[in-house]
């Protein structure tokens, strides 16, 4: 019987040594195993810090500060000085209460006459929509009557003169008035053409107001 020759000093025997041929096997083994761990330290959410809006924009502030002004209870127009204040970066957010159907009337109509004093020249094409805007409230659309006078001028009368015929009477008052204030001949024909047709007396009293304010 033969026997093997003793180890040599240093080897590892052939029972604990590792076979070649195995190692892909036991790594597959092991990552088919580990996969879930994987996955789950991959998903794993990284402490990133949340996403935040920052402080808030000039645009925001303006808006704040122009409510705050048409909500001022000193009357229905706030001091001229603060309006002057702001400038052009309340013209839109006074321009959107103006528009907006969903806003209570008081303040659209205080909005009607700060635009007027903040910008005539930009508002006059939005003061002109919602005094022809049917579904607007009548006092919204009577300041706007008054207000377009103020930022057009004699370029307003032929609108306003349109008006004089409006199915609300609080328009036509307003209208009245306003042709007056703005004088000449086209306003006071447009006046004296209108008196015997109204039957309002609210309005007769408008109308011939508005007459002793034009001009001979």
């Amino acid at each position: 019987m033969t026997t093997s020759p003793p180890p040599r000093p240093g080897s590892v025997p052939s029972r604990f040594r590792r076979r070649p041929h195995c190692r892909p096997a036991m790594l597959c083994a092991v990552l088919l195993a580990s996969s879930g761990g994987l996955a789950r330290m991959h998903t794993t959410p990284t402490s990133e810090p949340p996403i935040t809006t920052g402080a808030p924009s000039p645009g925001s502030d303006v808006q704040a500060q122009v409510l705050a002004l048409l909500e001022d209870p000193r009357n229905a127009a706030s001091p001229e000085a603060e309006w002057k204040r702001l400038g052009p970066a309340a013209v839109p957010v006074l321009s959107e209460l103006v528009m907006n159907p969903s806003a209570p009337p008081y303040r659209r109509t205080r909005a009607v006459s700060s635009l007027a004093l903040v910008d005539p020249t930009g508002a006059a094409m939005p003061l002109q929509k919602v005094l022809e805007d049917a579904k607007a409230p009548a006092e919204v659309r009577a300041s706007a009557a008054g207000a377009l006078g103020l930022c057009l001028g004699l370029d307003a009368i032929p609108t306003l003169i349109s008006r004089l015929e409006d199915r609300e009477s609080e328009v036509r008052e307003a209208v009245a008035v306003a042709l007056g204030r703005l004088g000449g001949k086209e306003a006071r024909q447009a006046l004296e053409d209108r008196l015997p047709l109204e039957e309002r007396a609210l309005v007769r009293e408008a109308l011939q107001r508005g007459l002793t304010l034009v001009e001979p």
